[in-house]
């Protein structure tokens, strides 16, 4: 058996890709083979998910690796998983050659959750990764065209994963687990895997928290500031704020935003609206067999509407505290500068050893 796990962001990946890394020698002594292959991130496949096209040149390094993963599995009797969010993003013959490639019977698991709450929680985390836009700009992007939004219409991506042939999918039902107040990777193990339970890692050791609201919307106007940040930092701002900024900093700037009069407000997304409630007619009327677990009612996503709060970007802008506190992180943060450079330096030479370590390893 072969599990792709496709994600998609925020819906626990990160969490479940520490846990399948942490518990990789339990997984292998029970069958399954957890490839540590991560370059970019050690925990997850994402280097394996990277540049999808390379999977069809069969003379490339990725579809070797691929190769030698299946082969390493295949003489051990395993079976395999690998997991990366970015395989969502491939097209139907990517996954088959993927799928033919590994040789095994193929299982693509895609978590559903409720895309109201995934819109908010996606744009705070896309900040982190360089996206600049206010909450209700982005909101307006994804209602402008709801139906061909794969946040609120996931209908998009499931109906594609269903009809890659050679394949079965599941669809975990992110709301319906927290509803029953269980944990996404005990259900994962136990009715994807097939296993008993394995142990958790530490609660808050994913390095993927969820930022206080003011500390995001304080970072997306330092990448205002700084124009393309991809183009002077190959590490993103995320990471950067959270190896160089102290708890006192942080404690500061979220003081500052806060106290900022009349800034912060609200906006709503419905739940009710058609695009969502025609997804999740579609999803429990197509897919319901699919899915784990299975709903015990005829709802799939939540009730009633998503209060999501935001600062106004000309009311922080206008306040003095900010623009000096915002002044003296440009400073810190400034391309080129010193912490840049070292945060650069750092990312190189860890994907360089972990890339060689990879290799030693076979």
């Amino acid at each position: 058996m072969f599990v792709l796990h496709v994600g998609p962001h925020k819906t626990a990946t990160t969490w479940l890709q520490h846990n399948f890394h942490a518990n990789a020698r339990a997984l292998e002594d029970a069958g399954w083979f957890y490839p540590q292959t991560g370059e970019r991130v050690r925990v997850a496949h994402h280097d394996l998910s990277d540049n999808a096209d390379e999977i069809l040149d069969d003379a490339s390094a990725k579809v070797a690796e691929i190769r030698r993963i299946a082969e390493r599995a295949r003489s051990q009797g395993l079976n395999l998983l690998l997991s990366s969010e970015g395989f969502r993003n491939w097209k139907p013959a990517h996954i088959a050659r993927l799928r033919d490639l590994v040789g095994q019977e193929m299982r693509i698991v895609y978590c559903l959750r409720d895309p109201a709450s995934l819109l908010y929680s996606f744009w705070a985390q896309q900040i982190k990764t360089g996206q600049k836009r206010s909450f209700p700009a982005f909101r307006k992007q994804h209602f402008k065209a709801g139906k061909k939004s794969r946040i609120l219409n996931p209908m998009i991506e499931v109906r594609q994963l269903a009809r890659i042939t050679g394949s079965s999918l599941t669809l975990l039902v992110y709301d319906e687990i927290r509803r029953r107040n269980l944990d996404i990777f005990d259900v994962f193990v136990a009715d994807i895997l097939g296993l008993a339970p394995l142990p958790h890692v530490e609660e808050g050791s994913t390095s993927n928290e969820r930022l206080p609201l003011e500390l995001a919307e304080f970072m997306r106007l330092m990448l205002i500031r700084a124009g393309d940040w991809r183009s002077f930092s190959d590490v993103n701002i995320g990471r950067m704020f959270h190896h160089f900024l102290d708890e006192g900093v942080r404690r500061d700037i979220i003081a500052k935003v806060s106290a900022v009069p009349d800034a912060r407000a609200s906006i709503d997304v419905r739940r009710g609206h058609p695009v969502i409630r025609r997804a999740e007619r579609q999803l429990l009327a197509g897919h319901r067999m699919r899915m784990v677990p299975q709903p015990e009612s005829e709802k799939l996503f939540l009730d009633g509407v998503q209060d999501c709060a935001f600062y106004r970007q000309n009311r922080l802008l206008a306040d003095p505290a900010v623009t000096t506190l915002l002044d003296d992180m440009s400073h810190v943060f400034r391309p080129r500068g010193p912490r840049v450079l070292l945060a650069n330096s750092a990312r190189s030479l860890l994907i360089g050893w972990r890339r060689l370590v990879k290799r030693v390893r076979g």
